[in-house]
């Protein structure tokens, strides 16, 4: 097996990758400084281009049945709503390296899937695009089909061929943490919503398992949260099906973020009869995300996350910090209300909601939060420490 070697350089610890595969596998293009781009993983998970720290965030489109056009379409509706990020799929490589480009011209990065293209030529004809983030190699990789050494070989093979973007797997289940070293970004699912016993609470459960499935090795994880309905069709009856509310994608989205996620690519924008513009209310409360992710996404990426501790069944809550600015987040993770009187550790000359068309439920008394959270309610503060 061939051997990775971590090597740290600069100011913000920089992880980079390289391989003892035989050069034959494929050979690196240097890139020219006009469309160079340097994407990487810091030691904490945090991913970089060109040295700026950056927060995915954006949708899947599941392309395969798409034309290159509406392909196109669906890039333009995500960056038009502020999303910085799609996972694509390419179908062919006569009309993807298009879809890069206009995707540079719109300001969105790039993962891509492939079918029967073969990763290294999709690798070696679009690495030296802008747009470009980083290759899934594997897709769904806890679902038996593949070992973790393969989908390491895999992650070697394009590091080889592409040493300055990322590598992204997906899962699902209680195996991923059997794939925690076999890439840059290793992302999890939770789609609970209309999917059986299956609850929102997990999605924090979810994540905080991929999380601790790459903390030995420093990656990344990325929550792959749903946006959209289950099928429910069995032997031949179609059933109404369960479209998420917004609150409750805001709510998995929280989640996620508290479980230590560094990106989130939502499941999904299209695929099959899943169209999300269709549903304009859904669609239209997940675009208030766009300016709420923003305002946090520093102290999400550069403050450290402690939890805190709350005392309240399904109520979690937690605190990154950076020197002396502080954020903190409280989530009802059930249906119902929930009383709380929760103790924020540290002393703050201020504490207040960040967001004034979010109004906060809960009262501020000598550093401790107390009231009722609404059902699914996800209250989001500022704080200031005092010198």
């Amino acid at each position: 097996m061939a051997t990775l070697i971590v090597a740290f350089t600069g100011y913000n610890k920089i992880v980079k990758f390289t391989s003892s595969c035989p050069a034959a596998v494929a050979a690196p293009v240097t890139l020219t400084p006009k469309n160079q781009r340097i994407v990487e993983t810091r030691v904490d998970g945090t991913t970089v281009i060109d040295k700026k720290p950056f927060f995915p965030f954006g949708f899947y489109h599941v392309s395969w049945e798409s034309t290159a056009q509406e392909r196109k379409s669906a890039l333009r509706d995500i960056a038009a709503a502020g999303f910085n990020t799609i996972h694509a799929s390419a179908t062919n490589l006569n009309d993807y390296g298009e879809f890069l480009d206009q995707a540079e011209r719109l300001g969105v990065y790039v993962l891509t899937e492939q079918n029967s293209i073969g990763l290294l030529n999709l690798i070696n004809a679009f690495k030296q695009k802008p747009a470009v983030l980083g290759w899934n190699i594997a897709d769904d990789v806890d679902n038996g089909k593949l070992v973790p050494q393969e989908v390491l070989k895999f992650h070697q093979q394009a590091k080889l061929a592409d040493p300055h973007h990322i590598t992204y797997i997906s899962g699902y289940s209680n195996k991923i943490k059997q794939f925690g070293n076999c890439a840059d970004v290793l992302a999890m699912q939770s789609y609970p919503i209309g999917n059986g016993n299956d609850e929102i609470s997990l999605t924090y459960d979810r994540i905080s398992l991929a999380r601790d499935a790459v903390s030995r090795d420093k990656k990344a994880v990325y929550a792959n949260v749903q946006a959209f309905a289950w099928q429910n069709t069995k032997k031949g009856e179609s059933h109404p099906i369960r479209v998420p509310t917004f609150d409750e994608v805001r709510n998995m989205t929280y989640q996620a973020l508290l479980a230590g996620a560094k990106g989130i690519i939502y499941y999904t924008y299209h695929d099959g009869d899943w169209h999300l513009s269709s549903y304009p209310a859904l669609w239209a409360g997940m675009k208030t995300l766009v300016p709420e992710i923003k305002a946090i996404s520093s102290l999400v990426l550069n403050g450290q996350l402690n939890k805190i501790d709350v005392g309240v069944e399904k109520v979690i809550a937690g605190m990154w910090k950076e020197r002396n600015q502080s954020l903190i987040v409280i989530i009802n993770r059930s249906y119902e209300r929930r009383g709380v009187s929760i103790a924020i550790p540290g002393s703050f000359s201020q504490i207040k909601p960040i967001f004034d068309n979010r109004p906060a439920t809960l009262v501020l008394n000598a550093n401790r939060l107390s009231g009722f959270l609404t059902p699914l309610d996800v209250e989001v503060y500022q704080a200031t420490t005092e010198f």
